[in-house]
């Protein structure tokens, strides 16, 4: 059983994490001299909302790949980066309707690397490829993704609507291996047909359509701690994080220390209301994952761990923006 201060230093020095720090000062730069910077955004949005004529919204995101992965393993950076974009989407309780890429190398096996496992990607999550660009004679290598999607206006999930007494409940697929070329990642997808990659993402289109939680984040690269730390923040709160819950319902090939700093695939965070939690844990049973409460949101403003009897504060957002700040208007569409 890990320390909670060897828990705590792991996750302060993480770097999926500490990449995250330079967050703050960007959307402060983009809100403040970029043109138009002071409207309403989607900043700290997995996806941005941009509005229509019609009753739906046009999602948009747009990730991509560090360069060691997309040189050592290009066939899983082309996957991943679909994989990526199209959490964001459904993140925000939409339906992926496009795919763009860019891609840059030198390598013409690495080239056809990344462009095979797009091509797979979107097979994986059905989504057709519709542009591009490519260099392929750069001086450096990578590959980033742009996707598209829709939702309805009344159905959007935000990533900061969180507010005090939520319930953090985690959905996840306990069914899968660890990351055959990331090891902190957890992967639920590569060894599933399509069908059953849609079925299971569309819980989120399902969850925002009956209005069942007040915020919503994909489990990324921050890992599980991460993802609730950036929503907590934007949404303007903070929330404990129960550590010993999360050591009963891990996969039992995964340590702790590594779980709560996974990628997980077809992972979930979102903040439910106590009157939901029965009815959010109903629709994932039905769309084959799992739902876990892992802790509350309250309004101290920090995000702390509680291991046993030990309680540790990892993050304290009112020292300033840290992660992803939350705006005046960060809950409007741009």
């Amino acid at each position: 059983m890990p320390q909670i201060d060897d828990i705590v230093d792991s996750l302060r020095s993480f770097e999926g994490i500490t990449r995250k720090y330079v967050i703050p000062d960007i959307i402060r730069k983009i809100r403040e001299i970029s043109y138009r910077g002071g409207l309403p955004h989607s900043l700290g949005e997995d996806s941005a909302t941009i509005g229509t004529e019609s009753d739906e919204y046009v999602l948009l995101t747009t990730d991509s790949v560090v360069e060691e992965l997309c040189r050592s393993h290009p066939r899983a950076a082309g996957f991943n980066v679909v994989l990526a974009n199209i959490m964001d989407i459904y993140a925000a309780g939409g339906v992926p309707t496009s795919f763009a890429v860019a891609l840059s190398y030198s390598s013409p096996s690495v080239g056809e690397g990344l462009l095979q496992g797009v091509i797979e990607g979107s097979h994986a999550f059905e989504v057709p490829i519709i542009r591009g660009h490519t260099n392929p004679s750069a001086s450096c290598t990578y590959i980033v993704g742009a996707a598209t999607g829709r939702v309805k206006v009344d159905d959007v999930l935000t990533a900061g609507g969180a507010t005090n007494d939520d319930l953090l409940v985690l959905i996840f697929d306990p069914q899968g291996r660890r990351g055959r070329y990331y090891r902190l990642g957890w992967d639920t997808v590569t060894k599933r047909s399509s069908d059953d990659n849609i079925r299971r993402l569309t819980v989120m289109t399902r969850i925002a359509q009956e209005h069942l939680a007040t915020a919503a984040k994909d489990i990324s690269t921050a890992g599980l701690v991460g993802t609730a730390a950036m929503m907590v923040e934007y949404s303007g709160m903070g929330a404990l994080v129960d550590l010993d819950t999360l050591d009963r319902t891990r996969p039992s090939a995964i340590p702790l220390k590594d779980w709560i700093r996974m990628f997980i695939s077809l992972g979930f965070l979102l903040s439910v209301k106590q009157c939901h939690l029965a009815r959010v844990e109903e629709l994932t049973q039905e769309h084959g994952l799992r739902a876990v409460v892992i802790g509350h949101v309250n309004d101290s403003g920090t995000l702390d761990l509680q291991y046993g009897d030990e309680r540790r504060r990892l993050f304290d957002f009112r020292d300033g923006p840290l992660l992803t700040p939350a705006g005046e208007d960060s809950d409007e569409p741009s």
